[in-house]
């Protein structure tokens, strides 16, 4: 894994907005064209991506792997998941791209779907165009959302995405398509690592007894860490703490002394200088901005 492309925002992008219910659509087209129809083997490390390809063709590219995509044909891809593609001039469809997050608050009381919809599988629909058509109008819905303001925005993207999500397990299951499984192990133990972060939200264990629950060393952790996301074992840890002060921040009226006890900060004052240091403004300035 020498030379590992890693993104924390699109592809060839390293910034997110601060959100931390992210959500992008973009022609496939757009972004393919930039890079002359090439997008070289990648991860991101806290995205989530749908690709629906509604004309042409292309090859997906993962880990020696080489998968022919044909129209019509919708591809999951998690986050920490190496994928490239190279695709034809006419390929024409839309990469629905969402934060971990947003994913994680998916299909709560529906582990198996959920489970499902997070690996990386292509599936094709050849004749199946109807299937097909249900997908692209929960797409469609979502587009919607994504460019209008309405009431209750956030409830109803939620909806969509998980009626998306049911109708591509139920097709799942109809065509028994088997996922694009990983062979790095290090991808394997960083997904893992962020299962068992999510886990153990309420209550977040040290960085040896997480190691421990992976089965490897501290320093192991560490090592897979810095070579998958280019951080620490303690960073990936306080990324995922800061995103959910963010919810706390941003969806109630919490004071910032009670986000803090929350998320096992001890010290507010602390809570408040991690916060400031890694988003680059303090916990009350973020909620008013």
């Amino acid at each position: 894994m020498k030379n590992l492309l890693r993104y924390q925002g699109l592809y060839g992008e390293q910034q997110l907005p601060m959100v931390t219910d992210f959500i992008h659509l973009e022609p496939l087209e757009d972004r393919s064209k930039i890079y002359s129809w090439e997008i070289e083997e990648h991860i991101h490390t806290n995205l989530v991506q749908l690709f629906f390809i509604e004309a042409g063709s292309g090859k997906l590219f993962s880990e020696g792997a080489i998968i022919t995509l044909t129209a019509p044909c919708l591809l999951t891809v998690p986050a920490n998941v190496l994928h490239g593609f190279q695709f034809d001039h006419q390929v024409k469809g839309e990469v629905i791209t969402v934060s971990l997050g947003f994913f994680d608050s998916l299909l709560k009381e529906r582990l198996g779907i959920k489970k499902q919809s997070n690996v990386l599988r292509c599936i094709e629909f050849g004749e199946k165009t109807e299937v097909f058509k249900t997908l692209y109008q929960f797409k469609e819905k979502i587009k919607g959302e994504i460019y209008h303001e309405g009431p209750e925005k956030n409830f109803a993207l939620k909806l969509y995405f998980e009626l998306l999500y049911l109708e591509l397990y139920r097709e799942q299951i109809r065509s028994t398509s088997e996922p694009l499984r990983s062979s790095n192990r290090n991808l394997i133990y960083f997904q893992q690592f962020q299962e068992a972060i999510r886990h153990h939200a309420q209550k977040l264990l040290s960085i040896k007894d997480f190691a421990n629950t992976l089965g490897i060393t501290q320093t192991h952790l560490n090592r897979v860490c810095h070579q998958v996301a280019g951080k620490s074992a303690l960073q990936v840890v306080n990324d995922f703490t800061l995103n959910e002060a963010k919810k706390y921040l941003l969806n109630t009226s919490y004071s910032i002394s009670e986000v803090a006890y929350f998320l096992n900060f001890n010290d507010p004052a602390y809570f408040s200088r991690l916060f400031k240091k890694q988003v680059g403004v303090c916990p009350g300035e973020f909620r008013k901005g």
